[in-house]
């Protein structure tokens, strides 16, 4: 009788396996891993033995694998396969960080906009000016010609000369020139109307459109810490493992909604007024919302 080959199971080792070694090839201890990650001793003994604590989400669970492993210098792509392996998931991508040199040069963009709409406004208030300097020069050349059309023919063709005065009252034919010269001037009132009827209202200037004003987010790390960043749009600003002494500037649409992986090692200001962390103990998560609803 032919016998079946006998198939041998090769035991994967476990992602906590991987670490303990390659921890203890490195000659390192529990506390000084746990010290370096700013972990608890408890959570590093947890990862080695491959018993999460239930409290921690498995995409915190998976950054401190994945900080364990770039402590201990491992193959990061190699340790989240085993790690995808055992836990049954599908590690996910991460998604690239906008920080804030990618909001600066946004801002930057916005900015020259708003320079052209000021030299657009600036060069229609000069063509303004220059329109109603001109309509003013030619009615006031209107006005010039319809003042002196209006005085009587006489008057125009004959020099004034200065004359004695007489107590000899004037004649009949005198007194009748006057009289026709009164009823052809025109009044001051009829004057300002056609003052008035040439001269166009003035133009009302359209106001430049607002720029909407981003909020500013500071955040500096006295030790290493996992983040993560959402702004008011939904927008992913900030995530990952930053490092001890980063300063991390955002700007964006409040509130944000922040989690930590450990807010006590985490300073935050907010608009340059800083935010009250001391509800937030450390060694846990913390989520919460900037600024915080009333």
């Amino acid at each position: 009788m032919n016998k079946e080959p006998e198939t041998e199971t090769v035991a994967e080792i476990s992602v906590g396996q991987l670490l303990r070694q390659a921890r203890e090839q490195r000659k390192l201890t529990i506390q000084q891993v746990a010290l370096q990650l700013n972990l608890k001793a408890e959570q590093v003994e947890r990862l080695e033995q491959d018993q999460p604590d239930g409290k921690t989400l498995e995409t915190f669970a998976r950054g401190y694998v994945r900080a364990y492993g770039r402590l201990l210098k491992l193959p990061e792509t190699e340790l989240m396969a085993a790690l995808s392996r055992q836990t049954g998931s599908v590690a996910s991508t991460t998604k690239p960080m906008r920080t804030f040199s990618n909001r600066t040069a946004h801002q930057a963009t916005e900015n020259r906009f708003m320079w052209l709409t000021y030299a657009i406004i600036v060069l229609l208030l000069a063509l303004l000016f220059v329109w109603w300097w001109q309509s003013a020069r030619e009615n006031t050349a209107d006005i010039s010609s319809i003042t002196y059309a209006s005085q009587p023919t006489e008057a125009r063709a004959q020099p004034v000369s200065p004359q004695l005065t007489t107590d000899t009252p004037a004649s009949d034919e005198q007194a009748a020139g006057i009289g026709n010269a009164a009823d052809n001037a025109i009044s001051e009132q009829q004057l300002n109307e056609m003052l008035q009827q040439l001269v166009p209202p003035s133009a009302e200037l359209v106001p430049a459109a607002e720029v909407p004003q981003l909020d500013t987010l500071e955040m500096r790390f006295s030790e290493n810490c996992w983040i993560d960043v959402v702004d008011a749009d939904g927008n992913r600003v900030a995530y990952g493992t930053k490092q001890a002494g980063y300063i991390m500037q955002l700007t964006g649409t409040a509130p944000f909604v922040i989690t930590l992986g450990n807010p006590s090692v985490v300073k935050i200001n907010f608009n340059q007024q800083a935010f009250d962390m001391s509800a937030f103990p450390g060694g846990r998560v913390a989520k919460f919302t900037i600024p915080e609803s009333e």
